[in-house]
Protein backbone atom coordinates (compact mmCIF):
# COMPACT_ATOMS: atom_id res chain seq x y z
CA UNK A 1 0.00 0.00 0.00
CA UNK A 2 2.82 2.38 0.80
CA UNK A 3 4.52 1.95 -2.58
CA UNK A 4 1.27 2.52 -4.44
CA UNK A 5 0.68 5.66 -2.44
CA UNK A 6 4.15 6.97 -3.23
CA UNK A 7 3.40 6.98 -6.96
CA UNK A 8 -0.25 8.05 -6.92
CA UNK A 9 -0.04 10.96 -4.53
CA UNK A 10 2.41 13.03 -6.58
CA UNK A 11 0.08 12.66 -9.55
CA UNK A 12 -2.89 13.90 -7.56
CA UNK A 13 -0.92 16.80 -6.16
CA UNK A 14 0.49 17.65 -9.56
CA UNK A 15 -2.87 18.28 -11.18
CA UNK A 16 -2.63 21.79 -9.74
CA UNK A 17 0.47 22.43 -11.83
CA UNK A 18 -1.68 22.09 -14.95
CA UNK A 19 -3.40 25.32 -13.95
CA UNK A 20 -0.53 27.36 -12.55
CA UNK A 21 -0.34 29.48 -15.71
CA UNK A 22 -3.65 31.15 -14.82
CA UNK A 23 -1.97 33.11 -12.06
CA UNK A 24 -0.18 35.40 -14.49
CA UNK A 25 -2.95 35.86 -17.02
CA UNK A 26 -4.25 39.29 -17.87
CA UNK A 27 -2.03 42.07 -19.23
CA UNK A 28 0.90 39.81 -20.04
CA UNK A 29 -1.11 37.20 -21.90
CA UNK A 30 -1.42 38.93 -25.31
CA UNK A 31 2.38 39.28 -25.42
CA UNK A 32 2.92 35.52 -25.66
CA UNK A 33 3.18 34.30 -29.23
CA UNK A 34 4.07 31.03 -30.86
CA UNK A 35 7.82 30.79 -31.28
CA UNK A 36 10.63 28.30 -31.62
CA UNK A 37 12.11 27.67 -28.18
CA UNK A 38 15.52 26.06 -27.74
CA UNK A 39 14.61 25.03 -24.18
CA UNK A 40 11.60 23.10 -25.44
CA UNK A 41 13.18 20.38 -27.60
CA UNK A 42 10.16 18.10 -27.12
CA UNK A 43 7.63 20.69 -28.22
CA UNK A 44 5.57 18.41 -30.52
CA UNK A 45 5.15 15.84 -27.74
CA UNK A 46 4.61 18.55 -25.14
CA UNK A 47 1.84 20.10 -27.23
CA UNK A 48 0.06 16.76 -27.50
CA UNK A 49 0.24 16.24 -23.74
CA UNK A 50 -0.93 19.83 -23.22
CA UNK A 51 -4.05 19.14 -25.28
CA UNK A 52 -4.71 15.99 -23.24
CA UNK A 53 -4.41 17.95 -20.00
CA UNK A 54 -6.79 20.62 -21.32
CA UNK A 55 -9.38 17.95 -22.11
CA UNK A 56 -8.98 16.58 -18.60
CA UNK A 57 -9.44 20.05 -17.17
CA UNK A 58 -12.58 20.66 -19.24
CA UNK A 59 -14.11 17.33 -18.29
CA UNK A 60 -13.25 17.20 -14.60
CA UNK A 61 -11.52 20.13 -12.95
CA UNK A 62 -13.40 23.11 -14.32
CA UNK A 63 -16.86 21.61 -13.67
CA UNK A 64 -15.78 20.62 -10.16
CA UNK A 65 -14.47 24.14 -9.50
CA UNK A 66 -17.69 25.73 -10.75
CA UNK A 67 -19.82 23.45 -8.56
CA UNK A 68 -17.58 24.13 -5.57
CA UNK A 69 -17.98 27.89 -6.00
CA UNK A 70 -21.75 27.55 -6.33
CA UNK A 71 -22.10 25.31 -3.27
CA UNK A 72 -19.63 26.91 -0.83
CA UNK A 73 -19.92 30.52 0.38
CA UNK A 74 -16.86 32.73 0.09
CA UNK A 75 -15.93 32.49 3.78
CA UNK A 76 -16.04 28.70 3.60
CA UNK A 77 -13.74 28.66 0.56
CA UNK A 78 -11.36 31.04 2.33
CA UNK A 79 -11.29 28.77 5.37
CA UNK A 80 -10.53 25.75 3.21
CA UNK A 81 -7.73 27.62 1.45
CA UNK A 82 -6.25 28.71 4.81
CA UNK A 83 -6.45 25.18 6.21
CA UNK A 84 -4.76 23.61 3.19
CA UNK A 85 -2.02 26.26 3.18
CA UNK A 86 -1.40 25.61 6.87
CA UNK A 87 -0.99 21.89 6.21
CA UNK A 88 1.73 22.65 3.67
CA UNK A 89 3.75 24.75 6.11
CA UNK A 90 6.26 22.00 7.06
CA UNK A 91 7.34 21.75 3.41
CA UNK A 92 7.71 25.52 3.14
CA UNK A 93 9.61 25.70 6.43
CA UNK A 94 12.05 22.94 5.43
CA UNK A 95 12.88 24.71 2.17
CA UNK A 96 13.19 28.10 3.87
CA UNK A 97 15.86 26.59 6.11
CA UNK A 98 17.63 24.78 3.28
CA UNK A 99 17.85 28.05 1.35
CA UNK A 100 19.28 29.89 4.33
CA UNK A 101 16.22 32.13 4.55
CA UNK A 102 16.14 32.08 8.34
CA UNK A 103 14.11 35.26 8.69
CA UNK A 104 11.41 33.86 6.43
CA UNK A 105 11.60 30.54 8.25
CA UNK A 106 10.94 32.30 11.57
CA UNK A 107 7.86 34.01 10.14
CA UNK A 108 6.67 30.74 8.58
CA UNK A 109 6.94 28.91 11.90
CA UNK A 110 5.35 31.76 13.86
CA UNK A 111 2.39 31.96 11.51
CA UNK A 112 1.96 28.18 11.63
CA UNK A 113 1.85 28.17 15.43
CA UNK A 114 -0.57 31.10 15.62
CA UNK A 115 -2.93 29.68 13.03
CA UNK A 116 -2.81 26.14 14.36
CA UNK A 117 -3.39 27.06 18.01
CA UNK A 118 -5.67 30.10 17.72
CA UNK A 119 -7.07 29.62 14.23
CA UNK A 120 -8.74 26.23 14.70
CA UNK A 121 -6.02 24.28 12.94
CA UNK A 122 -5.41 26.97 10.36
CA UNK A 123 -8.97 27.59 9.18
CA UNK A 124 -8.60 31.21 10.34
CA UNK A 125 -5.48 33.07 9.26
CA UNK A 126 -4.71 34.67 12.62
CA UNK A 127 -1.26 35.61 11.40
CA UNK A 128 -2.75 37.68 8.61
CA UNK A 129 -5.05 39.45 11.06
CA UNK A 130 -2.00 40.18 13.24
CA UNK A 131 -0.30 41.97 10.34
CA UNK A 132 2.22 39.32 9.37
CA UNK A 133 3.50 39.36 5.74
CA UNK A 134 1.58 37.41 3.14
CA UNK A 135 2.22 33.71 2.95
CA UNK A 136 4.96 32.59 0.62
CA UNK A 137 5.54 29.23 -0.97
CA UNK A 138 8.80 27.32 -1.20
CA UNK A 139 9.56 23.90 -2.62
CA UNK A 140 12.63 21.80 -3.23
CA UNK A 141 12.67 22.70 -6.91
CA UNK A 142 13.24 26.31 -5.85
CA UNK A 143 15.88 25.17 -3.38
CA UNK A 144 17.77 23.37 -6.14
CA UNK A 145 17.58 26.52 -8.27
CA UNK A 146 19.01 28.61 -5.41
CA UNK A 147 22.00 26.25 -5.33
CA UNK A 148 22.57 26.72 -9.04
CA UNK A 149 20.94 23.60 -10.45
CA UNK A 150 19.57 24.27 -13.93
CA UNK A 151 15.96 23.60 -14.80
CA UNK A 152 16.62 21.47 -17.85
CA UNK A 153 14.23 21.20 -20.79
CA UNK A 154 10.63 22.28 -20.57
CA UNK A 155 8.31 19.34 -20.00
CA UNK A 156 4.54 19.01 -20.22
CA UNK A 157 3.76 15.96 -18.10
CA UNK A 158 0.44 14.06 -18.25
CA UNK A 159 -1.65 15.01 -15.20
CA UNK A 160 1.27 16.94 -13.67
CA UNK A 161 1.24 19.73 -16.24
CA UNK A 162 4.13 22.18 -16.91
CA UNK A 163 7.42 21.18 -15.30
CA UNK A 164 11.09 20.37 -15.89
CA UNK A 165 13.50 17.74 -14.57
CA UNK A 166 14.60 19.90 -11.64
CA UNK A 167 11.06 20.59 -10.44
CA UNK A 168 9.95 16.99 -10.91
CA UNK A 169 12.81 15.93 -8.65
CA UNK A 170 11.85 18.61 -6.16
CA UNK A 171 8.25 17.41 -6.13
CA UNK A 172 9.34 13.95 -5.00
CA UNK A 173 11.67 15.29 -2.29
CA UNK A 174 8.94 17.58 -0.94
CA UNK A 175 6.86 14.51 -0.16
CA UNK A 176 9.56 13.47 2.31
CA UNK A 177 9.28 16.86 4.06
CA UNK A 178 5.52 16.43 4.57
CA UNK A 179 4.67 14.65 7.85
CA UNK A 180 1.16 13.84 6.62
CA UNK A 181 2.64 11.77 3.82
CA UNK A 182 3.75 9.30 6.47
CA UNK A 183 1.07 9.82 9.13
CA UNK A 184 -2.23 10.39 7.36
CA UNK A 185 -4.33 7.50 6.01
CA UNK A 186 -4.35 7.16 2.26
CA UNK A 187 -7.97 8.30 1.89
CA UNK A 188 -7.29 11.43 3.91
CA UNK A 189 -4.28 12.22 1.75
CA UNK A 190 -6.30 11.82 -1.45
CA UNK A 191 -8.98 14.10 -0.05
CA UNK A 192 -6.41 16.71 0.90
CA UNK A 193 -4.75 16.86 -2.50
CA UNK A 194 -8.08 16.75 -4.30
CA UNK A 195 -9.17 19.71 -2.20
CA UNK A 196 -6.01 21.61 -3.13
CA UNK A 197 -6.62 21.05 -6.83
CA UNK A 198 -10.28 22.10 -6.77
CA UNK A 199 -9.59 25.09 -4.51
CA UNK A 200 -6.81 26.29 -6.80
CA UNK A 201 -8.94 25.83 -9.90
CA UNK A 202 -11.86 27.73 -8.37
CA UNK A 203 -9.65 30.71 -7.52
CA UNK A 204 -8.45 30.91 -11.13
CA UNK A 205 -11.60 30.33 -13.17
CA UNK A 206 -11.68 33.85 -14.59
CA UNK A 207 -7.93 34.24 -15.13
CA UNK A 208 -7.68 30.97 -17.02
CA UNK A 209 -10.68 31.85 -19.17
CA UNK A 210 -9.11 35.23 -19.96
CA UNK A 211 -5.82 33.61 -20.95
CA UNK A 212 -7.64 31.28 -23.32
CA UNK A 213 -9.47 34.19 -24.93
CA UNK A 214 -6.48 36.49 -25.30
CA UNK A 215 -3.70 34.10 -26.37
CA UNK A 216 -2.76 33.66 -30.00
CA UNK A 217 -1.11 30.36 -29.08
CA UNK A 218 -2.30 28.97 -25.75
CA UNK A 219 0.57 26.50 -25.46
CA UNK A 220 3.23 29.19 -26.02
CA UNK A 221 1.44 31.56 -23.65
CA UNK A 222 1.34 28.87 -20.99
CA UNK A 223 5.03 28.09 -21.42
CA UNK A 224 6.02 31.75 -21.18
CA UNK A 225 3.88 32.54 -18.16
CA UNK A 226 4.89 29.41 -16.26
CA UNK A 227 8.54 30.34 -16.71
CA UNK A 228 7.91 33.92 -15.59
CA UNK A 229 6.05 32.77 -12.49
CA UNK A 230 8.67 30.18 -11.63
CA UNK A 231 11.53 32.66 -12.03
CA UNK A 232 9.69 35.12 -9.79
CA UNK A 233 9.17 32.44 -7.13
CA UNK A 234 12.85 31.50 -7.18
CA UNK A 235 13.85 35.18 -6.76
CA UNK A 236 11.31 35.52 -3.93
CA UNK A 237 9.73 38.40 -5.78
CA UNK A 238 12.96 40.38 -6.28
CA UNK A 239 13.30 42.34 -9.55
CA UNK A 240 14.59 40.36 -12.49
CA UNK A 241 18.16 41.00 -13.70
CA UNK A 242 18.37 43.50 -16.55
CA UNK A 243 19.39 40.79 -19.03
CA UNK A 244 16.13 38.98 -18.31
CA UNK A 245 13.99 42.07 -18.80
CA UNK A 246 15.32 43.08 -22.21
CA UNK A 247 15.89 40.75 -25.12
CA UNK A 248 19.44 40.73 -26.41
CA UNK A 249 18.13 41.66 -29.87
CA UNK A 250 17.67 45.19 -28.56
CA UNK A 251 21.43 45.55 -28.59
CA UNK A 252 22.01 44.36 -32.14
CA UNK A 253 22.66 46.77 -35.00
CA UNK A 254 22.08 45.94 -38.63
CA UNK A 255 25.32 45.10 -40.38
CA UNK A 256 26.45 47.94 -42.64
CA UNK A 257 23.80 50.21 -41.17
CA UNK A 258 24.31 53.97 -40.97
CA UNK A 259 22.99 54.42 -37.45
CA UNK A 260 26.39 55.63 -36.27
CA UNK A 261 27.90 54.99 -32.83
CA UNK A 262 25.78 53.97 -29.90
CA UNK A 263 24.45 56.78 -27.77
CA UNK A 264 26.60 56.59 -24.65
CA UNK A 265 23.81 58.18 -22.68
CA UNK A 266 21.47 55.32 -23.56
CA UNK A 267 20.94 53.37 -20.31
CA UNK A 268 20.31 50.21 -22.33
CA UNK A 269 23.47 50.38 -24.49
CA UNK A 270 25.71 47.33 -24.36
CA UNK A 271 29.02 48.32 -22.70
CA UNK A 272 30.88 45.76 -24.83
CA UNK A 273 29.99 47.75 -27.95
CA UNK A 274 31.52 51.03 -26.73
CA UNK A 275 34.85 50.42 -28.45
CA UNK A 276 33.16 49.33 -31.65
CA UNK A 277 31.43 52.69 -31.89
Amino acid sequence: MRSRRCWCRPAACGLAALLVWGLLAGPAAPLARAQVDEDDPLEPVNRAVFEFNLVLDGLLLEPAAIMYRAAAPSFVRTGVENFLANLRTPVVLANDLLQGEFGRAEKTLGRFMLNTILGFGGVIDVGGWAGMPERHDEDFGQTLAVYGIGAGPYLMVPLLGPSNPRDLTGRVVDLLFDPLFFLAPTDVSYGRFGGEVVSFRERNIETIDELERSSLDLYAATRTLVRQLRANEIRNGAPAPIEDLYDEDLYELDEGGDEGPLDTDDPYADPEDDDAG
